[in-house]
């Protein structure tokens, strides 16, 4: 068969698709070139209904179109022979798309590509385009023909793809963006333990370079052990992350401490397609001050040491272990600084402040690293101390650390030297409880305080009968006082010079069930109870009415003395009333004589009380500080206060002819008095040898069992008769002492 590549579609208007004649047309003769025929003709019926087909002569301007051609392009076949394909130019191709398409068609090659057109309604469709050259007989290009595919259901299904990856990657970069930017690390697992992801923040975390498998936490073991126990357990592993997974594949978070300085807590979760992701949150800083705000609430502020908070957990933290191991006993001190509150209001609470903070470290010091210190509260400190061999060691321990509280600490520009008491209650013996414990070890310091502080007390069941003994003691006094049951009991003064009877100091005495009760207990009872100013009123009213009647009677009782209390002079109508009871019984104010000890002039109020006695003072009564020396009172106090006599504590006395040092503090104590004009009464003399010393140093009164002992009414009238028969001052004084005196005489 003989191909005439010049033959044109018009010459074939009858076929369906008479452009494929001007590629192969035929004019071949007989039954061969029929049959080529027909085989042609059946590729043209095809070819038109699949495809789009165009020829043009060199210059390209459009010789033949086939149907499809106009019906995709909108135009007739007439509006498009003669023209060239620039009448459906879309825009879409830059200059140079088409300038390599005629560079190639050009050199007889075959060229293939995507197009975008626009139909004569001006809308876009897209044809998938080959051009071929178009030759003749002898080889020539003659032309060119175009075979068209339309693709645009294609190219707008490949748009709307590259549509949803373009968004798709906009959402996987903000997604990226954002794990990569929030502070929580990010890591996934698959169900094998194989690490899929981690972010940034991971990285940072675990200190790692990159998230390859081997260098991830998890993976460093294996990932098939849990963290090891203890503050700085490994990353969690695949099998840890999956422990606990609960519900909905949520897991409990718990925390994990990286090292000393970084603790992140850790929440895990399973993704429904098996996956093991984690997430890390750095929560060290709210840790840090987690234990910063534990600290604060479990340190003392002023002194730095723990507080009762840290003693009640390792109380209960040795109760606890007494069931898993015996380690020996342990010993509870509950310290209290003796006379604090004089300390504070002498020196103030700076004073006061510096005074504990001293304490504390010294408290510190005394014991090992392992022990507890703790303050809890005022001027009350606790130490806890386990694996004490045995009682004597308690022993030891409290006696050195007593000596340790009495070393001198300077406050301001003074040195004072501090005391302590200090109850102990053993463990296992004396509790089963952490607060039973706490409560021995104060009965205990409560009983150290009753034998008269700067000691130790070791609980024992007596201590609690004793505190029980007590209890029943305030309930009472409080009905003795309501039935005027205390009585009571004046001893005798005596000027040492002339050996004449000067007067009466009043005591208190006061008697259960046929048994005295010691002075000493008396006032510690009444002022635990509250009752110490309804004792002295009652006391001041007794005293008064035995010396009016001893002058009824003819008798020269001289002064009586009795102590006030603080709370009684800072009440706004003490003078009054104390003026009212004097007068009531035919006294004069000059007959009275005001005791007041160095607790109540160091008193945080002293300036409302240095004025109360400077009325009575005015008044003409007579003011004696008693006790003097054993307290923190300065010369400064003697110079605010209106005092006649200083009155040298009985500690003092005993002491004067065989210690040399209270020799020089008596004999100091009576010229120093006298240098500011004040008399001087020694208290306690109870030999001879004593009184002629006080004699030779000057002092002007004593008072002790040397004269008499503290007497009834009924006995001190009898003594005030003797005293004023002649030659009294003759007489060999008292004979003997009695068994009990030291134990018998006590303060008012």
């Amino acid at each position: 068969m003989k191909i005439n590549v010049n033959e044109d579609f018009s010459s074939q208007a009858a076929s369906p698709l008479p452009s494929l004649a001007v590629v192969i047309g035929a004019q071949s003769h007989g039954p061969e070139a029929r049959l080529e025929q027909a085989e042609l003709h059946a590729y043209r019926e095809a070819l038109d209904h699949v495809a789009i087909v165009a020829t043009t002569d060199r210059a390209g301007r459009i010789t033949d179109v086939n149907r499809l051609f106009c019906e995709i392009s909108g135009y007739a076949r007439e509006e498009l022979i003669g023209g060239d394909h620039r009448l459906l130019n879309s825009g879409h191709h830059p200059s140079h798309f088409f300038r390599q398409m005629w560079q190639t068609i050009a050199q007889g090659n075959v060229w293939r590509a995507d197009i975008c057109n626009r139909d004569k309604k001006g809308r876009l469709y897209w044809v998938d385009t080959t051009i071929a050259p178009r030759r003749d007989g002898d080889g020539r290009l003659v032309g060119y023909v175009s075979i068209r595919f339309d693709i645009t259901s294609r190219k707008i299904a490949e748009a709307e793809v590259l549509a949803e990856l373009r968004r798709r990657e906009v959402t996987e970069n903000l997604l990226v963006d954002i794990i990569e930017t929030i502070p929580n690390g990010l890591v996934a697992y698959d169900s094998q333990g194989q690490l899929l992801f981690c972010n940034n923040a991971h990285r940072k975390l675990y200190d790692l370079a990159s998230c390859s498998p081997a260098r991830s936490p998890m993976m460093q073991s294996g990932g098939r052990q849990p963290p090891a126990s203890g503050p700085f357990a490994p990353a969690d592993l695949p099998t840890h992350l999956s422990i606990g997974l609960e519900g909905e594949g949520m897991s409990r978070p718990y925390i994990q401490q990286l090292d000393s300085e970084r603790w992140i807590q850790i929440h895990n979760r399973r993704s429904e397609s098996g996956n093991l992701v984690s997430i890390q949150t750095d929560i060290s800083a709210l840790k840090r001050a987690q234990m910063q705000i534990k600290h604060q609430a479990e340190r003392d502020a002023l002194t730095g040491i723990g507080n009762r908070t840290i003693l009640m957990r390792r109380l209960s933290n040795l109760f606890r272990s007494r069931a898993r191991e015996d380690r020996g006993m342990a010993m509870l001190m509950i310290v209290d600084l003796d006379d604090f509150k004089l300390i504070n209001d002498r020196f103030g609470h700076d004073g006061g402040d510096t005074l504990l903070q001293h304490i504390a470290e010294r408290l510190r010091a005394s014991v090992r690293r392992n022990d507890t210190v703790v303050r809890l509260g005022g001027d009350e400190f606790a130490v806890l101390m386990r694996d004490i061999p045995d009682r004597p060691a308690v022993e030891r321990i409290a006696g050195t650390m007593l000596g340790k509280m009495q070393q001198p600490v300077k406050v301001g520009q003074q040195t004072i030297i501090p005391s302590a008491s200090i109850g102990i209650a053993l463990f296992p013996k004396d509790a089963k409880t952490p607060g039973e414990l706490m409560k021995n070890a104060d009965l205990a310091l409560y009983q150290a305080k009753l034998n008269g502080r700067r000691g130790y007390s070791v609980y024992d069941s007596m201590i609690r009968r004793d505190r029980k003994r007590r209890a029943v003691l305030i309930e009472k006094l409080r009905v003795s006082l309501s039935r005027d049951e205390v009585g009571v009991a004046l001893q005798p003064q005596s000027n040492l010079r002339s050996g004449r009877h000067e007067g009466f100091e009043a005591l208190a005495r006061w008697k259960v069930g046929g048994a005295a009760v010691p002075p000493l207990e008396l006032i510690s009872v009444a002022e635990e109870a509250g009752l110490i100013t309804q004792l002295s009123y009652r006391l001041i009213d007794k005293a008064l009415a035995a010396m009016a009647g001893f002058r009824r009677d003819g008798l020269s009782p001289g002064t009586i003395a009795f102590n006030v209390v603080a709370a009684q002079l800072q009440e706004p109508d003490f003078i009054e009333r104390l003026c009212a009871m004097v007068e009531a019984h035919g006294l004069s104010p000059q007959d009275i004589e005001i005791e007041v000890t160095e607790n109540v002039i160091l008193d945080r109020a002293a300036g409302n009380i240095a004025a109360a006695l400077k009325q009575l003072h005015k008044k003409g009564m007579s003011i004696a500080l008693d006790d003097f020396g054993t307290g923190y009172a300065s010369l400064t106090h003697l110079k605010q206060f209106p005092i006649d006599i200083l009155k040298i504590d009985r500690s003092f006395i005993s002491g004067i002819l065989n210690e040399k040092d209270d020799e020089i503090i008596v004999r100091t104590i009576i010229s120093l008095a006298h240098n500011l004009g004040f008399e001087v009464i020694a208290e306690g003399v109870e030999t001879i040898d004593q009184y002629k010393q006080l004699s030779n140093f000057g002092c002007d009164l004593v008072q002790g069992y040397l004269l008499a002992r503290p007497m009834s009414e009924e006995e001190s009238r009898a003594y005030l008769d003797s005293v004023r028969r002649p030659g009294f001052r003759d007489l060999p004084l008292p004979r003997s002492l009695p068994p009990d005196a030291r134990s018998a005489e006590g303060p008012g």
